[in-house]
C-alpha cells in the first residue's frame, strides 16, 4: 500500500484533472447504458417481451423490446463509426483535443435530456435519441483516451489507466446509489414517496457528467498541432489525406492493427453483455428495478479494486498477459449464466457471477487501453484512438445485431449469451498473435521522427 501511495503522489495535476472524467462519464455507462434506462426503453417504452408492432411496406412484423434496444445502440454505433475517424484526426491537427471534448460533452448531455421526456410507444422517437447520445458518449471516450500517452510516462501508463477505471466505477455506482435512492427511498433525500421518476434520473445523470467533467476541461490542456509534412492545415482536404496516408501506414503498425481485430472481438463481449444484464435480469430472474440496482452496485464496487489489481498487473507482467486473464474470466462468467442453478438457486449465481465479471471487467477494459496507448505515437494519440474507438463501434454493431437476432429467432436471452461468449474466444485467440514489445517499439520510434 506504502508504494501504491507513493506512485499516486507522483501523479501531476494533470493527470489527476484527467481521470476525474472517468468519474464524470461513468454515470452515463451505468444509468443510461447499463441499468436503468435500457430496462426502461426496453421494457416500457418498447413493449418488453410483447414487442412492438411495426408495417413496412405492407409487411408486418414485431420486435421485442430488448431487440429493439440493441437496434438503437447500433444506430448510435454507426453513427460513430462515420464521425470518429475524421474527428480524431482533426483533433491532432487542429490542436483542439480538449475543446471538441467540451463541445461533445455538451451536445451529449442535450440529447441525453430529451430521453426524460419520451413516453411509451415512443420506440422509434426514444431509439434515435438514444443514439445521438450514445454517439457523442463515445467519441467523448475517444478523444478523453487520447490524452493518456501525453499525460503519463510509459512506466506509469498500465496503473493510470487502471486507476481512473477505478476512479470511474466508484462514480458510477455512486450515480447509480443516488439514483436508487431516488427511485426506491426519495424520503431520505427529504421527498414524498412517489416524487421521482425514470426522467428525473435521466437529469441527474446528464448534471452529474456535466459538472464533474469540469476538472478535465479546466485542468487538461491541449497540445500542440501535429504538423504533417511542414504543412499545419487541419482542412477537410488535409484531413482525408492524412486518413489515407494512415491506411497506407498499416504495415508498420502491424501489431496494433493486429490488436485491433482481437479488441473488436471481446470488447462485443464486454459491452453487449453489460448493457443487456439488467434485461437478462428483469425477463429470465424476474428482478426488480431496485434488485437490479444493488446488483450493478455491487459489479461496480468490486470492479475497483479489480481495475487497481490488473494496473498492477500491467506494469509487472505486461498489458497482454494481465489482458489474457481477464478474457478468460469474462468467459467463466459468461459461461456460468448461461447455466445458472448449478450451485445454488439463479438469483444468488447471478449475484456471484456478477461479481467475477466485476473483477474482471475494469481489468479487460484498464489493460486493453493501455496496451492500445503503448502501441501509439503521443503525437498521433487523437487519430490512432480514434480507431479504437471505431473497433468498438464495429464490435458494437455486431454485438447487438448478433444479440437482436439470435434473441429474436430463438426468444432465448440464454442463447445470446453464448453467441457473446464466442466473440470472447475470438478474441482471446488473435490477441495471442500481438507482440507486445514490438507494438512498443514501433510506437517510440515513430513518435521520435
Amino acid at each position: 500500500m506504502g508504494k501504491l501511495l507513493l506512485r499516486l503522489k507522483g501523479f501531476g495535476g494533470e493527470t489527476w484533472s484527467w481521470m476525474t472524467y472517468d468519474f464524470a462519464n461513468s454515470a452515463f455507462a451505468t444509468s443510461i447504458i447499463a441499468v436503468i434506462f435500457n430496462k426502461y426503453y426496453a421494457g416500457v417504452i418498447a413493449g418488453g417481451p410483447a414487442g412492438t408492432d411495426f408495417e413496412f411496406f405492407g409487411y408486418h412484423f414485431n420486435l421485442p423490446g430488448a431487440s429493439l434496444f440493441q437496434l438503437s445502440v447500433l444506430f448510435g454505433t454507426l453513427l460513430t463509426v462515420l464521425i470518429s475517424p475524421f474527428l480524431g484526426i482533426f483533433a491532432d491537427l487542429s490542436g483542439k483535443k480538449k475543446k471538441l471534448l467540451v463541445l461533445i460533452v455538451m451536445i451529449g448531455g442535450v440529447a441525453t435530456a430529451g430521453l426524460a421526456f419520451i413516453n411509451p410507444g415512443d420506440a422509434i422517437e426514444g431509439g434515435l435519441l438514444y443514439g445521438i447520445a450514445l454517439c457523442m458518449f463515445l467519441l467523448s471516450l475517444n478523444l478523453y483516451n487520447a490524452f493518456l500517452p501525453q499525460i503519463c510516462s510509459p512506466k506509469n501508463i498500465g496503473l493510470v489507466s487502471g486507476f481512473s477505471w477505478a476512479i470511474g466505477y466508484i462514480g458510477g455506482g455512486s450515480c447509480l446509489l443516488l439514483n436508487l435512492i431516488m427511485l426506491e427511498n426519495p424520503e431520505l433525500l427529504g421527498f414524498e414517496s412517489g416524487t421521482f421518476g425514470v426522467g428525473h434520473v435521466i437529469i441527474s445523470v446528464v448534471l452529474w457528467w456535466w459538472l464533474f467533467s469540469l476538472p478535465t476541461f479546466i485542468g487538461v490542456r491541449d497540445r500542440p498541432p501535429r504538423v504533417v509534412s511542414g504543412n499545419q492545415s487541419a482542412s477537410p482536404k488535409q484531413v482525408i489525406a492524412n486518413l489515407k496516408e494512415t491506411f497506407k501506414e498499416m504495415k508498420r503498425f502491424r501489431q496494433l492493427w493486429i490488436f485491433l481485430v482481437a479488441y473488436l472481438f471481446f470488447t462485443n463481449g464486454i459491452e453487449t453483455s453489460i448493457s443487456s444484464a439488467s434485461i437478462f435480469g428483469d425477463e429470465e430472474l424476474h428482478m426488480d428495478t431496485g434488485a437490479l440496482i444493488v446488483l450493478f452496485l455491487m459489479v461496480q464496487f468490486a470492479a475497483f479494486p479489480g481495475a487497481l489489481i490488473f494496473g498492477f498487473l500491467v506494469d509487472k507482467i505486461g498489458n497482454k498477459k494481465a489482458l489474457t486473464i481477464a478474457l478468460i474470466g469474462w468467459i467463466i462468467a459468461l459461461t456460468w449464466v448461461f447455466k445458472l442453478g448449478i450451485f445454488f438457486d439463479p438469483v444468488t449465481e447471478f449475484h456471484l457471477a456478477a461479481a467475477l465479471v466485476g473483477l474482471v471487467m475494469g481489468g479487460s477494459q484498464a489493460s486493453a487501453r493501455s496496451l492500445f496507448a503503448s502501441f501509439t505515437p503521443p503525437k498521433r494519440s487523437a487519430e490512432f484512438f480514434s480507431f479504437y474507438g471505431v473497433a468498438g463501434r464495429l464490435a458494437s454493431m455486431m454485438g447487438p445485431l448478433t444479440f437482436a437476432t439470435v434473441n429474436t429467432a430463438t426468444r432465448s436471452l440464454r442463447m445470446a449469451i453464448i453467441a457473446m461468449v464466442i466473440f470472447f474466444a475470438i478474441g482471446l485467440i488473435a490477441l495471442t498473435r500481438v507482440n507486445e514489445a514490438e507494438g512498443i517499439k514501433t510506437a517510440r520510434e515513430a513518435d521520435a521522427e
